[in-house]
């Protein structure tokens, strides 16, 4: 298939500077705005989603899992994190093929507006009673991905890959980089869902303008879930369980982070959901009517606020 060029290429670019860079290693948190999900649903659902994602929330989820039943699909997401300090956006588009093939494009921005500037009122004095800090100027940051994903169908299940390019800006100054995703995915019986994804799975490298490299370890995570059907409510209960291990903390008691959620769906119009995020509890619901799908999640945290999430989908073609 044609699209597999250009992935190809992409991945061949992010070998290049890996090869010549001097690496921080030390370096953390790097890719932490591309390390949560883009789907209100997924993270009310604890963050659980190498196992369920589908459309365009699995180019960021799990490529393997982007393909949708419908020829196109669409979906658009905005957060404000941490009481409308972090703003996130994500936007994905997805395209299947007569084939069953899958073609996805996605984009993630975070961005932190009004960020004070300071210096001491004398800089060549000590901070002191009668030498304080003081506000010189404000300045934002902001943070992109943009995410060239594939998928196809194999003998032993599904397969795919995103390739990402990165960008971010801080005050004066820039960082690129290149990353690449890989995904598996599986259905039983129409039922038993299971998925595993290794992000930015060679090493991600990002490298700033002022000659600082950082790097991106990968995180693997891997999950499954199981709908049961209740005909006689004619609705269905979904588990959904998630396993994720970071490698940026493998020596830490933070390495791994447990996701999980329950989904109570009516009709397959109405849903109500709850999850466990790694120590914190999420909400939401969702509604879908025809091809559009509203989806909603609240995270709270006990230091930093509350977060909420409001994601649309839009599928149509046949």
């Amino acid at each position: 298939m044609h699209t597999r060029l250009p992935v190809t290429i992409l991945l061949l670019a992010a070998l290049i500077p890996a090869a010549r860079a001097q690496f921080d290693w030390g370096a953390k948190y790097a890719g932490d705005y591309i390390s949560g999900q883009s789907n209100a649903r997924l993270l009310a659902l604890g963050g659980a989603g190498v196992a369920i994602a589908d459309g365009p929330s699995a180019v960021l989820a799990n490529p393997a899992r982007i393909r949708v039943e419908h020829a196109h699909a669409v979906s658009l997401m905005h957060a404000d994190r941490f009481e409308s300090a972090v703003k996130v956006d994500h936007a994905a588009y997805v395209r299947r093929s007569a084939g069953g093939d899958a073609l996805g494009f996605g984009l993630v921005r975070q961005g932190v507006d009004d960020i004070p500037v300071t210096r001491l009122r004398d800089p060549r004095r000590d901070l002191g009673v009668d030498n304080r800090v003081i506000r010189v100027g404000s300045t934002s940051a902001s943070e992109y991905a943009f995410l060239l994903s594939y998928a196809g169908e194999r003998s032993f299940g599904r397969v795919g890959a995103s390739a990402k390019l990165l960008y971010k800006r801080l005050d004066d100054a820039d960082g690129y980089g290149l990353g690449i995703d890989a995904g598996y995915a599986r259905t039983f019986l129409d039922r038993l869902h299971v998925g595993a994804q290794v992000r930015d799975a060679i090493v991600s490298v990002l490298t700033w303008d002022t000659g600082r490299q950082e790097v991106i370890y990968p995180t693997v995570r891997a999950g499954a879930a199981y709908e049961f059907a209740w005909s006689r409510m004619k609705s269905t209960v979904m588990p959904v369980a998630e396993l994720e291990l970071r490698g940026e903390s493998i020596d830490d008691p933070d390495a791994f982070a447990v996701h999980a959620g329950l989904e109570y769906r009516i009709r397959e119009i109405v849903a109500a959901r709850v999850g466990y995020d790694d120590g914190r509890i999420s909400y939401g619901a969702g509604l879908r009517v025809g091809g559009v799908r509203l989806d909603y999640a609240f995270i709270g945290h006990e230091d930093l606020g509350a977060t909420h999430r409001v994601s649309v989908g839009v599928y149509w073609g046949s």
